[in-house]
């Protein structure tokens, strides 16, 4: 093969590689990335900035800063968070939330990270769902995040099409479980959100307060296990 030929193959081969890859996901540096789609970043700095395809997206993400200087320095570290979102094609998305200089404010944020995602092509933010990776007790020394996430993630996403849940054994209607799906029903579709994520992490408030959103709490929580497993597949099918 001649030189020019194997020039023209190597940009070829570059272009098909690069044609893979439509858009790109970037954190701030007090964060990193852990996983897209279960998967390492894999190369070097992509713990920061990663290349990923488009269509829907999970990525797992931390908050991780040091602040402080020589023996006064602390470390403050989020649980990991999975976001779902669903990636434009040659979009640039950005995590953006602070940076700290006061150890009281980077711990909050660790218990409880609020961020947006921007694109920044053209400035507008996204609509994502997030959640936080439950803590375990104890001091952990080595953990299985990757099992974990994939674990926590089948306790809110629909199975396949080829793998369809069993239908569940009928639930006799109670007011508790005719309330939630009232209060559902009347809910705007933010208020819907929140509350699919305050199911799985109670910690999550929503940022504009509601009637709804506090109807449905109260009536979940003094649900039964089964209504609360009975409302959460009616949720599914919605």
């Amino acid at each position: 093969m001649s030189l020019r030929s194997s020039i023209v193959m190597g940009m070829l081969l570059g272009a098909s590689s690069l044609s893979t890859f439509a858009a790109t996901f970037e954190v701030p540096r007090n964060f990193q990335i852990m996983y897209v789609d279960l998967k390492s970043p894999g190369s070097f700095g992509g713990d920061f900035k990663t290349e990923v395809a488009a269509g829907e997206r999970q990525f797992v993400v931390r908050f991780n800063q040091r602040v402080g200087g020589g023996s006064n320095a602390e470390q403050f570290q989020s649980e990991p968070f999975i976001i779902d979102v669903n990636v434009a094609e040659d979009s640039n998305i950005v995590l953006e939330a602070p940076y700290f200089f006061r150890k009281n404010d980077a711990a909050s944020f660790a218990k409880s990270p609020e961020i947006t995602l921007v694109d920044k092509g053209s400035e507008a933010e996204l609509d994502y769902e997030m959640r936080m990776l439950p803590a375990k007790p104890g001091v952990q020394v080595m953990r299985d995040y990757k099992s974990e996430v994939r674990d926590f993630t089948k306790t809110y996403k629909q199975p396949a099409v080829d793998t369809p849940m069993p239908a569940p054994a009928t639930v006799a209607a109670t007011e508790e479980l005719e309330m939630l799906k009232f209060w559902y029903n009347k809910a705007d579709a933010g208020t819907r959100k929140d509350m699919r994520i305050w199911m799985v992490e109670h910690s999550h408030q929503p940022k504009t307060a509601s009637t709804a959103f506090e109807m449905l709490g109260f009536w979940f929580e003094k649900a039964s296990a089964a209504d609360q497993k009975a409302f959460q597949i009616w949720l599914l099918n919605e």
